[in-house]
Formats: structure tokens, sequence, C-alpha cells
């Protein structure tokens, strides 16, 4: 059996001339937490969607579970739960009955709502009329009405928008503990890096309808570049005594840059300034966030 769960090859949609998802290869790995990330308008609902067969693309291929959605998109999406955007749901119902209409157009045992609503930890809500809930309530109801089929892939579009922190913060831990306790696969969009961060195993940016990243959270983390920043009494000065020794730095803002010092070219420096009796302040590594990476591969658009 494949490690992919998902697999697309140069998935393409176009609307009239526009291309808003070129060419984008896709892998999800089983038990992954992937992390499609993206400026809002990026292509991600618009991918969403076609991996959902809610959307049909203009080229290329999807495989889920191995099959080809094309030809199988019937036994694909019975293993496959989605909350795409703002989950629906009949305010004057209870959550319990909420979930039970659901069940049965899915055929599913009616003992499955007792179990997605401990899942989603909203047992103690089950009673109440949804029109009550709060933001992060109904949000953790629409997990819940996404788990009723007992799916193997659980796809997410932007489950954090619009909460406040704690509803935030409840989404994200639901998310976490899904692939262990449940052995479920999920795939959560977001233009927040930051709660891709916190959450994904795996990522993928897309800009542009261009996949312009996918590997491990730690590999994005390697980008960044650090430097070794010395701030100096006289900066303009040290840092032409320097470049006498032969020693090659950055001069911004009256400190001293060093790309990628060791520890032995950085004590090499410090004893040249001292010899030299310059006051050295402060001594630090500066290393890009993940936001400024983020910004950086997708050219500054907005999103964070």
């Amino acid at each position: 059996m494949s490690d992919l769960i998902i697999k697309t090859n140069k998935l393409t949609k176009k609307f009239g001339s526009k291309r808003v998802v070129n060419h984008v290869d896709l892998q999800v790995k089983r038990g992954e937490i992937y992390g499609f990330l993206g400026p809002n308008g990026a292509g991600k609902t618009t991918t969403i969607r076609m991996l959902l067969g809610l959307a049909r693309p203009t080229k290329g291929s999807i495989q889920i579970f191995g099959e080809d959605i094309k030809k199988d998109k019937i036994s694909i999406l019975k293993k496959v739960g989605s909350l795409v955007e703002y989950p629906s749901y009949y305010g004057h119902l209870t959550a319990y009955e909420n979930l039970e209409a659901v069940r049965i157009l899915l055929d599913a045992p009616k003992s499955r709502i007792d179990e997605v609503l401990s899942i989603v930890r909203l047992t103690k809500d089950a009673k109440r009329p949804v029109k009550g809930f709060s933001l992060g309530m109904k949000q953790r109801l629409g997990i819940a009405t996404a788990l009723l089929g007992n799916p193997e892939l659980l796809i997410l579009d932007e489950p954090t928008n619009g909460l406040d922190p704690s509803g935030i913060i409840e989404i994200r831990e639901l998310i976490k503990s899904m692939p262990k306790e449940h052995g479920i696969t999920i795939v959560v969009s977001s233009h927040l890096l930051s709660e891709i961060d916190q959450m994904a195993t795996q990522v993928g940016i897309i800009s542009k309808g261009h996949m312009i990243f996918q590997d491990s959270i730690s590999k994005l983390r390697e980008r960044a570049s650090s430097k070794i920043k010395i701030t100096v009494n006289e900066g303009e000065s040290a840092w032409k005594m320097l470049l006498s020794h032969g020693i090659t730095s950055d001069l911004a803002q009256q400190s001293i840059y060093l790309e990628n010092g060791s520890d032995e070219k950085v004590a090499k420096v410090v004893k040249s300034l001292v010899d030299n009796e310059y006051s050295i302040y402060r001594v630090e590594e500066e290393k890009k966030s993940l936001e400024e990476i983020f910004l950086e591969l997708t050219g500054k658009e907005g999103g964070l």
C-alpha cells in the first residue's frame, strides 16, 4: 500500500483565461497533519474543492487512497470527511439532532453520534439548540459532522477563521489529537503561518496558484539563515578595522553583522574588537522568523 493518501499530478484549474491553480503536485502522507498554506486568493480553496470532487480540474490528475477520483469518486469520498468554509446547521435543532439528520443520509450507526460528540468535546452540550452555540462550538460541531462517516482522511478549510483565541486553541488541540488517537490523516488549510506551525507535521505553500514549497516544518525553518549581530560603540570604525584584518562583515545601524558565523569566527572578531579597544555592548544571533520566510516565498502577499 502506498504511503501517500493524496497525490496530485500537474493539477490545474482555469476560470476563463486565468489559472487559479497551476500544475500543483500535492503529496500527503498517511498519518500526517498537512498544512496547506498560502495568502488569501492563492488557490487553496479551489484546490480543496477539486480534491473533494466539488470542482472539475482543467488539467492534471488526483489520486486519493491510490484511486483516481475521476473513476472512483463515490468510493473515495465515503472515506473522506470535510469542512469547507463555515459549517451549515439547523439552529433550532440540538447538536444531537443536527448530527442525526446527517447520520441518516450517511447510513452510519447511531452509536457514532455519541462517539463524534465525545471526540469534539460537545457531549455536555448535545441537547442544546445550536443557535446558542459560540462560533468555536459551531466549528467543533462541523468537525463532528465531518467525522460521522468514520473517515480516514479529514480535509479542513480555514477551520480557525473568525474564532477568538480560546476557540483557536480548542480547534488546534482537537486537530493535533486526531492522527494519534483516531488514525486520521488531516489536510488543514490556512493563511496563518503561526497556526500551521503549531499544528502541522508537513507543509505545502501555494502562491498565485503555484506550489512553491512542500516539505516538513523543520525543512522550512532551515531556510532561515542566521546572522550574528555585534553592537559596538563605533560601528563604522570597527567595521573598517575588521576589514583591514581580512574579516568581512556587514554594517547596519552602527552594528556589525556576520553571516553564518561559526563560534571560532565570532571569537576571533570579538578578540580583534577588544584588542583594538572597542566597547562591545551585545553579541546576539538574529534568525528570520517563519513569517519572514513565508513573506519572502510568497512575494510579500497579504494574509498574515
